[in-house]
């Protein structure tokens, strides 16, 4: 059996989708206002258990990552990715401030690995620690093989973020522009919103692409750049 110490070690050198160093200080003031007051009642005490569910791409994973890259004690596993590992992973966690697991959605069908949460998830409130899970469903519709399961993940607060729209990421894109002090032209804009990926995430790291090819070309934001940062995605 694989050492749970071992396990986790190697889970944390797997890549992120997501931006780890966007922090939910930084986020836009208008976005994810429920959640993130959701998230502030964890940080605080509060609110014990949360979980946050809504289509790939609505931001989930970016508030998770967000919201570790503020909590030094909160430790995350991104599931679809550990899923292939032994479930002994998640024993000792409960003894980290908060256990933040991203689409636990892909669990569903692996009967050790939800026993293996199940009883993570008494650990973490007979030790007082915080559990923050995502998922693309809601916790009655994930069909998960173990009743118990599903009857603690409801009793959570839970949260649904809306479909990813063109208004949650022009906001994205002009707070990009503010921080980089950026000269965007509107049709630079329209363009990377009509031909930009709708996934929130992937349209953020457009973003750093973008960024990066204009810096290290020396060129202008233009529509031909960010045309020729797309063909190469």
């Amino acid at each position: 059996m694989i050492h749970p110490e071992s396990a986790l070690s190697e889970q944390l050198l797997l890549p992120l989708t997501a931006t780890p160093q966007l922090r939910l200080a930084n986020l836009p003031a208008a976005t994810f206002t429920e959640v993130r007051a959701a998230l502030a009642q964890c940080r605080l005490g509060t609110m014990e258990q949360l979980y946050i569910w809504g289509e790939a791409g609505s931001g989930r994973s970016l508030l998770l990552q967000s919201f570790c890259a503020e909590a030094a004690d909160a430790i995350l596993l991104p599931m679809r990715q550990v899923v292939f590992m032994p479930p002994e992973m998640l024993e000792g966690l409960e003894s980290n401030a908060f256990v933040v697991l991203d689409d636990i959605d892909a669990i569903v069908g692996w009967p050790a690995w939800e026993e293996a949460l199940f009883n993570l998830y008494n650990r973490l409130r007979a030790s007082g620690g915080r559990l923050l899970v995502s998922a693309t469903l809601a916790p009655q519709a994930l069909n998960l093989g173990l009743p118990d399961l599903a009857s603690r993940l409801a009793s959570m607060a839970v949260y649904r973020l809306p479909a990813p729209d063109d208004a949650l990421r022009e906001q994205f894109l002009q707070q990009a522009v503010e921080q980089r002090s950026w000269t965007l032209e509107p049709e630079v804009s329209r363009y990377l919103l009509e031909r930009g990926p709708r996934r929130l995430g992937s349209f953020l790291q457009l973003i750093e692409r973008v960024d990066a090819a204009a810096l290290r070309e020396q060129r202008a934001l233009t529509v031909p750049l960010v045309r020729s940062v797309l063909e190469l995605a």
